[in-house]
């Protein structure tokens, strides 16, 4: 009997700790599955709060400071950026003018200078004697073998006027493979004028342009006897103010816009240009006939800028003057952007009539210099919104800001990006303005331009860089 008792004792004590180990596990499943909730409601809120807070448009702020880049003041030079060539690393290379002599830095990935490049990430490339001060970098563009080509303009030259072409190592050195020195000078049809554009063909070849000559360079550095006359080929539109490769090895001339006979071109405060032509040229240097009229295409809006889309139509910007209905009434000059087909004639699917024209509040005086395309088809234009100077003697320049739109392939604004389509970053009550934009591989888009800063009444310009999240 006591056995049996012993049994059942044993039997439920066994019973009792199966039910508990089930109850244990099965509140132990349950507050799993609440903390696996809870995590998931969390992890989709700060989501939702990540959504809300990074929008297309705004600066990156792992960028810089806050998302810019400037050059400081207490450097007690001037410094100016006309240009924007991306590696395949992410550094960002500029070319511009330091100290008035023809400069390129580079940045690294998160917008500090690169001190592997040049002196502190900076560079200056000496010119021949007899060239004088005052030169720039008016285009950069990295070769496959990470080598980086720079085009300088003696534009702004108190000496001798011509076309230079340097070549850069990895480093910032100059490259003694190329033309023997690293520089090489050319007097296009023996005569001294000086270029404004640079574009690098896929097969390596180099172009530059300017002054009513376009010169082409093979990857050693000398003049490629294909092309034009002895690798000089005559333009028709002059001052050039663009360049663009199409994918049939033409090649698409801009010209019309502000003439950039100053440095950086000077944003349009006081006239505004409101035509301007587009030509484009055969691969061996003669003009393409069977573009628009005998080679040459108007636009209503001065091409500052031009792009070829992967379908090969062909966008052009430049500053346009706008009629305002609402208050305030009167004209105002707009971005104005043009679609052209590939033959030259005008896109009437393109916004209205082909033509896309965007003003930004409060700044009367709007004028595009730059454009970029994205991956998707998007449209990006960059240039200066800014306010008529207060007095037209004073030497000091109008207040001006960054201005960037994105326009959607239809050419109606991107309203998801910014405050509707556009963006504004001002310099305090600086005159800032965008020269060249490069959207890199994720996305995000990088804006270099110009920054007048007022140091114990001089004004000094520095190279500003911002880069704006394109997502």
């Amino acid at each position: 009997m006591r056995k049996k008792e012993e049994a059942r004792a044993k039997k439920a004590a066994a019973q009792s700790s199966t039910n508990h180990r089930t109850t244990w596990t099965t509140a132990h499943a349950w507050l799993g599955r609440v903390s696996r909730d809870v995590a998931i409601l969390s992890c989709s809120l700060l989501l939702c709060l990540d959504v809300a807070v990074a929008q297309a448009g705004q600066l990156d702020t792992t960028f810089g400071t806050g998302g810019i880049f400037i050059t400081h003041d207490a450097q007690a030079f001037d410094a100016a950026a006309e240009a924007i060539a991306l590696q395949t690393d992410g550094r960002i290379v500029v070319g511009g003018e330091i100290g008035s002599l023809a400069g390129v830095l580079r940045l690294n990935i998160n917008g500090t200078l690169d001190s592997t490049f040049g002196t502190g990430g900076m560079v200056n490339v000496n010119v021949p004697s007899g060239l004088g001060g005052g030169v720039q970098v008016i285009g950069v563009a990295i070769q496959t073998d990470g080598k980086i080509v720079a085009g300088i303009s003696t534009v702004n030259s108190d000496g001798a006027k011509a076309f230079l072409l340097a070549r850069l190592e990895a480093n910032g050195a100059l490259d003694s493979s190329f033309g023997g020195t690293g520089l090489v000078t050319t007097l296009p049809f023996g005569r001294q004028l000086s270029p404004t554009v640079l574009a690098l063909q896929p097969d390596g070849k180099i172009l530059l342009a300017g002054d009513g000559a376009m010169a082409r360079y093979d990857t050693s550095g000398q003049l490629d006897a294909t092309f034009g006359t002895s690798g000089i080929a005559v333009l028709s539109v002059r001052p050039v103010t663009a360049i663009a490769l199409q994918s049939n090895g033409q090649i698409l001339i801009a010209g019309g816009g502000p003439a950039r006979d100053s440095f950086p071109p000077a944003p349009i405060f006081q006239t505004v240009s409101i035509a301007g032509l587009i030509s484009r040229y055969n691969s061996n240097g003669s003009i393409d006939t069977t573009f628009g009229a005998a080679g040459q295409a108007a636009s209503v809006a001065a091409a500052s800028a031009i792009a070829v889309q992967s379908n090969g139509k062909i966008v052009v910007a430049g500053s346009i003057i706008a009629k305002l209905a609402a208050p305030p009434t009167g004209s105002s000059a707009g971005f104005g952007l043009v679609r052209y087909n590939a033959n030259g004639s005008i896109d009437t699917t393109f916004g209205t009539r082909g033509v896309a024209i965007t003003v930004f509040s409060g700044a009367p005086v709007t004028e595009p210099l730059a454009l970029a395309l994205q991956s998707n088809g998007d449209i990006l234009a960059g240039g200066v919104a800014g306010q008529m100077p207060a007095n037209a003697s004073s030497s000091a320049p109008a207040p001006g800001s960054f201005a960037l739109a994105r326009y959607l392939n239809t050419g109606q604004l991107d309203t998801t990006f910014g405050s509707g389509g556009r963006v504004t970053t001002a310099f305090g009550g600086n005159t800032a303005s965008i020269s060249a934009l490069a959207v890199q591989s994720n996305g995000n888009i990088v804006a270099v331009g110009n920054s007048d800063t007022n140091v114990q009444g001089n004004f000094v310009n520095n190279i500003a860089v911002a880069r704006y999240l394109g997502q």
